[in-house]
């Protein structure tokens, strides 16, 4: 396949992603998103509780925890569009209107739990709880970071 039809068929996808995304419910945004967190929640728990010495520390669990949560760090933020946060959307949601207010914080805070997730993955894969467990504070500090400005 030559650049053109490969530049010609990444084209068209766009258009189509940004067509669809551009129909979503607004409770449909909503769901996406908050699946993904209980995804995040299903893997961060588990390794915090390795970290925190409540639970055996298992190199082999945790990687894959860090590569899962790696991984679901790419995929909330399609899913914050506007008209689904607290005070604009009809159902069950903690995500405060000052995502939409300020954009670029949330933007920016969202990039930085995408690179500790990756970095923390990374790390995981030494088995050494001495580096692995700072990589794991940073991802926490930047949920907290968020949730202190962005959730109900």
């Amino acid at each position: 396949m030559n650049l053109i039809t490969r530049t010609g068929i990444v084209a068209t996808l766009l258009a189509i992603s940004a067509a669809t995304l551009a129909e979503v419910k607004a409770s449909d945004a909503v769901e996406y998103r908050q699946g993904i967190y209980k995804a995040v929640k299903w893997n961060f728990g588990p390794m915090g509780d390795m970290v925190k010495g409540k639970q055996e520390f298992n190199a082999a669990e945790f990687t894959r925890r860090a590569d899962n949560l790696a991984a679901l760090s790419k995929m909330p933020l399609e899913g914050f569009v506007a008209g689904t946060y607290n005070g604009s959307y009809s159902g069950s949601t903690d995500a405060l209107p000052a995502i939409e207010k300020d954009w670029e914080t949330f933007a920016g805070i969202m990039s930085d739990f995408e690179t500790n997730a990756a970095a923390l993955a990374e790390t995981a894969a030494s088995g050494d709880m001495n580096a692995i467990r700072p990589a794991f504070m940073s991802v926490a500090k930047t949920c907290k970071s968020c949730h202190d400005k962005f959730k109900d």
